[in-house]
């Protein structure tokens, strides 16, 4: 991730992993232990649903999927009972500056695809800056997804 702020105005670039279907062993395997952001989405043909954007920070990407998914550890139980009826493909991202950016790119994320398990009236900024815009990337292509 990437950010540059500008006066009040902060811009990030964020650079996603390639669209993955979710495996828990093949998950465990390719995620990093790093903080950042997971990305699900219900695919149905050539039609992907925004289904839920979230936040890794403490125990990183793949312990975070993990826990998601575990009957045992989650904190989540109604995320995980959803999660489990879709066709779940998901991308990550490495974000690991400071929690506050996180914040902000993930409301950034979350106000503008509004995923159906995300609710964006219950989600905020960080409040530093006046202005959030953040520029997605593919690794492969380096352009914008």
């Amino acid at each position: 991730m990437k950010k540059k702020v500008l006066g009040d105005n902060a811009y990030f670039t964020v650079e996603w992993s390639e669209l993955i279907k979710y495996d828990k062993h093949h998950a465990s395997r390719v995620l990093p232990e790093l903080a950042g952001i997971l990305y699900f989405y219900d695919v149905k043909g050539n039609f992907k649903e925004d289904v839920l954007c979230f936040g890794c920070w403490r125990e990183g990407l793949r312990m975070e999927m993990r826990n998601l998914f575990d009957s045992y550890f989650t904190k989540f139980p109604y995320l995980t009972d959803e999660l489990r009826k879709k066709n779940l493909y998901y991308k990550f991202c490495v974000l690991d500056s400071s929690p506050a950016d996180m914040k902000d790119v993930m409301y950034f994320l979350i106000s503008t695809n509004k995923p159906i398990l995300n609710n964006p009236a219950e989600f905020s900024d960080s409040k530093r800056y006046s202005e959030i815009c953040v520029d997605e990337i593919n690794p492969k292509t380096k352009k914008p997804v």
